[in-house]
Parts: structure tokens; C-alpha cells; sequence
């Protein structure tokens, strides 16, 4: 597993993105969304799979890379999914053709109980892994399920373990140092040697297969380390 300082992550042959957020229509994500497009392997397909939300809000991401530039592809959300669903054929299929999956949405729990254990995330792993480099990107709720915890929105802030492709992190989307500071240190506390990782709307963090980090995006990304560690 690579590392960098306190950061751990999936091996993987593709990026590894963690968006804080961000309205794409207006244009807010327009950096990022350039950066992963010049990596990404246009001949591939995007795989949209948000959270919660309706079907045409997952086009509607879809349809914004397209725009961009992407290769389009084909948009789901799990609000509208079943579990059985997730072990069709014909989606396992589209997963293993991906060039870039895309998880968004407000809430990750939907994304970590729904998709935990599923023949899809052992195909969605395999993708990152091999040479088929799959790109996965985690945006708002896509972001916070992809690491060793995940917290659901406030008040009740229920914590379940996420993905865990960032292996020794929590992450809070959307972050501002003013109103987010606290719930990322408490967050933190979860475990010894924790690190809690507040992305604002507009910037990603990214880890790349030759063990890169880099922040993209104007915003900064803010560290906490738990007090065990």
C-alpha cells in the first residue's frame, strides 16, 4: 500500500480522486474535471453511480463530461438501484469496460451499505488494479465512502467503515475551516493515527499510480491527525 507521510492508499493502476464537492453546471468543478479528463482513457465509457438523488441528476454529471470533453457513458443512482441490481451481469459488465467511475451524491451511507460485499466492488477494485487503470472518482458523499470511516450528514453524524481505498482516513467534503474545523477533529478521534482530511467544494486530492499526490483545484486541502497517532 503506498504512503506518504501519515497518508496510506490502494495500490492501484489507476488515479484514486477525492472531490470535496461542487455545483458542476456552474462551472465550480471545471479544473478538476479538466485534469481527470487528461488522464483518463477517452476510449473507455464514464460510469456515474450517485448515492441518493434521482436518475436525472446522475445524467446530469454524465452529461457534463460529456460536454467537457469525456466519452460518455451511462448514469445510475442507488436510490433507484437494488442490491441485486448491483450484481447484474450487464452492470458488472459496464464496470469492467469503465474508463472513469464517478461516486457521488449527499449521503454516503447508501454507497458503503449497499455496496460492501457486492460482486460490483469486487469488479470495481479489480479495475483500479489492473491495467484497465480505472479512474474512480469519489465527489461530496462519493469522497467521505472511499475512506477507512464514513460519516453521514448532521445532525446524527452515524459513522460506518467506508471503502477504505485511502486506508487510514476520514474525509469531510465540502469543507470550510470555519464551519467544519471541529467536526473534523472529533472525526478524527475515531482511531489512533487517524488522519482527517477536510476538501473543499472545487478541489480534489489525487493519488496517482506512481505514488503522486496532488491537490487540484484552487482550495486547500486540510490534515488532522488524531491525537493517538
Amino acid at each position: 500500500m503506498p504512503q506518504q507521510g501519515p497518508l496510506q492508499w490502494l495500490d492501484g493502476e489507476g488515479w484514486l480522486v477525492l472531490l470535496g464537492g461542487g455545483d458542476v453546471a456552474r462551472g465550480e468543478t471545471d479544473v478538476v474535471d479538466a485534469q481527470l479528463l487528461s488522464l483518463a482513457n477517452l476510449d473507455r465509457p464514464m460510469i456515474v453511480l450517485l448515492s441518493d438523488g434521482t436518475h436525472e441528476d446522475a445524467e446530469a454529471i454524465l452529461e457534463h463530461y460529456t460536454l467537457f470533453g469525456g466519452s460518455g457513458g451511462e448514469a445510475f443512482t442507488l436510490a433507484e438501484m437494488t442490491r441485486a441490481e448491483l450484481e447484474n451481469p450487464r452492470f458488472l459488465s459496464l464496470l469492467d469496460e469503465a474508463g472513469i467511475l464517478y461516486l457521488g451524491g449527499e449521503n454516503p451511507l447508501p454507497l458503503v451499505r449497499n455496496v460492501h460485499g457486492t460482486t460490483a466492488l469486487a469488479h470495481i477494485l479489480r479495475g483500479f488494479s489492473t491495467l484497465q487503470a480505472l479512474i474512480i472518482v469519489g465527489s461530496g458523499a462519493g469522497a467521505s465512502a472511499l475512506g477507512m470511516w464514513a460519516a453521514g450528514p448532521a445532525p446524527q453524524f452515524l459513522q460506518v467503515q467506508g471503502w477504505g481505498l485511502v486506508q487510514n482516513a476520514v474525509i469531510v467534503p465540502h469543507f470550510t475551516r470555519t464551519e467544519d474545523s471541529v467536526v473534523l477533529r472529533c472525526l478524527a478521534q475515531l482511531g489512533p493515527g487517524l488522519l482527517g482530511l477536510g476538501i473543499p467544494d472545487g478541489t480534489a486530492l489525487a493519488f496517482g499510480p506512481q505514488g503522486q499526490v496532488e491537490t487540484w483545484g484552487p482550495g486547500r486541502v486540510t490534515a488532522v491527525v488524531s491525537a493517538g497517532g
